[in-house]
């Protein structure tokens, strides 16, 4: 029951009408006569301010991102000397996977290099850069996500895009196509993520490969654009690494959560909500009448101590929600055989509540045409993986995750740990299985044609199953299989990914 009374606070009359409204005209009846229409409207905004933190989630962890634009202000490189940064509007490419080691970017793929960068394009327009002279079946995309991590552009080999420039504008941009470009790239916020992805198969000509296209893929500002291609060179961003002030390359091999990020924090959310909606007046439709309401508490927020006592207690509960809800054997529905799938991934329209889920868990996925996610927590009797079992997934001969490798599509198998980090000192250097190892004649199959792949924290004594062998962590962990260009078969349902087995504890039959 409430203890005191939100009031408007000194600015009363400059509040919008919809943020004036919650406080009820007459709240001090005598004999408390006010009080159940103040606790109505306590209620009602507390119940908003909820649904707003999830609504808002993803634009506030990605507006928390944009801290690289300062520390990599420089150039592209490696920000800490881990994670590929750039300043505004340019992307940096990175000429290997990421390191197990790093503790910021939560399950990452180590199938691919990366290209990441933001833009503000209300700065200025970006240019994107597609590759000429990718391989046929080679696999690139350019991912391009609103400010709310909304797919709204999926370039590559998969769409069959092209090879190079287009010019990626904001909401409100009015120009014409520029000479030479192949099209102008809308985007519904102000904010926008860039993502470049190619595919690396563990071989010295996989990895020149993924370089060499990765080389051609990326963004920078437009009013850098000369008539030439640009070569991003990423090996030579690998090699500058940029620290900020404090932070050494030693502080992190002691303590790789010293740069931990909390991208989103609750005692700072509607601080930071804020500034993104500042910075982007115009949203997505489906994202309009949220933003109208957000701004309304936001309103609410600063005209009282009261109202904002009772919206950082709300967002604080929304975020424990959240926490507990995004889990990874709680995320998803089910795909069979114990997996679970978000089934609008990166497509998320109105769906406020699984977008904010997947910002906890695996931000920033591809749009589910171009890759389907199935994750999962427990085995296939419903018992949370631990790296104190030993666990198999086996496929029969010819029923490997169905993927279109014309249009450059794989799969893979990847171990995280109880945070959803990969294993930073994995004993065979595997964090996951798959299309890469498969390219580089890694695994080997049963005499029936059938690939296992076994999974546990000690080596496995047989000599197949070291072959095949993903390491876990000692304690909790969760898996992830991608499927990149995914057959109708996956997208449909019709296949269904083999289940996960628990075999033996410490080299014994479970009971």
């Amino acid at each position: 029951m409430a203890t005191s009374t939100p009031s408007a606070g000194n600015g009363a009359n400059t509040l919008p009408y919809a943020a004036r409204a919650f406080n009820p005209a007459h709240a001090d009846l005598v004999r408390s006569a006010g009080v159940p229409a103040r606790i109505a409207s306590e209620a009602y905004v507390e119940a908003l301010a909820r649904i707003i933190y999830y609504w808002g989630y993803p634009a506030v962890d990605q507006y928390g991102r944009h801290s690289m634009w300062e520390v990599m202000k420089g150039g592209p490189g490696l920000m800490f000397g881990i994670v590929p940064g750039a300043p505004m509007n340019t992307s940096a490419g990175m000429g290997s996977y990421l390191t197990p080691a790093q503790r910021i970017v939560v399950t990452p793929n180590n199938d691919t290099f990366y290209g990441p960068g933001f833009a503000d394009l209300a700065k200025e327009p970006a240019v994107i850069q597609t590759p000429t002279n990718a391989p046929p079946g080679h696999y690139w995309t350019v991912q391009i996500v609103d400010a709310f991590s909304n797919v709204v552009h999926q370039l590559g080999s998969a769409s069959r895009t092209p090879g190079g420039k287009l010019l990626l504008v904001g909401p409100a941009w009015n120009g014409t196509k520029p000479d030479g470009f192949l099209d102008v790239l809308r985007v519904p916020t102000n904010f926008a993520g860039v993502f470049g992805r190619s595919f690396a198969a563990r071989t010295p000509e996989g990895r020149a490969r993924a370089i060499a296209v990765l080389n051609e893929t990326g963004m920078y500002p437009w009013s850098q654009n000369t008539k030439d291609r640009r070569n991003f060179e990423v090996e030579n961003t690998t090699r500058n690494k940029v620290y900020p002030p404090g932070v050494t390359a030693e502080l992190l091999a002691n303590d790789p959560d010293a740069v931990r990020p909390e991208w989103v924090q609750p005692s700072k959310f509607w601080i930071d909500l804020a500034a993104v909606l500042a910075a982007n007046p115009q949203v997505a439709p489906g994202d309009a009448a949220m933003a109208e309401q957000a701004r309304t508490l936001i309103a609410l927020y600063d005209s009282s101590a009261e109202w904002r006592a009772l919206l950082d207690r709300a967002t604080t509960a929304a975020d424990v929600s959240l926490r507990e809800g995004g889990l990874y054997h709680q995320v998803g529905v089910d795909a069979g055989n114990g997996w679970q799938r978000q089934e609008n991934g990166g497509v998320w329209g109105t769906d406020w509540y699984g977008r904010a889920l997947a910002a906890r868990v695996y931000i920033y996925v591809n749009d589910f045409h171009e890759a389907i996610y199935l994750i999962r927590g427990t085995d296939a009797k419903g018992a949370l993986l631990d790296g104190k079992y030993r666990y198999t997934i086996t496929f029969a001969k010819g029923a490997l995750p169905p993927v279109d490798r014309a249009r450059g599509g794989f799969w893979s198998l990847s171990m995280y740990d109880k945070d959803y980090f990969m294993l930073p000192s994995s004993p065979n250097g595997r964090t996951n299985v798959g299309s890469v190892s498969l390219d580089a004649n890694e695994l080997e199959f049963g005499s029936d044609g059938s690939l296992t792949i076994y999974m546990s924290s000690e080596l496995p004594m047989e000599e197949a199953a070291q072959a095949n062998w993903l390491p876990t962590p000692s304690g909790q962990f969760a898996l992830i299989m991608r499927a990149y260009v995914p057959e109708p078969a996956l997208l449909d349902g019709s296949y269904k990914v083999s289940n996960v087995v628990r075999t033996v504890r410490n080299g014994k039959h479970p009971t």
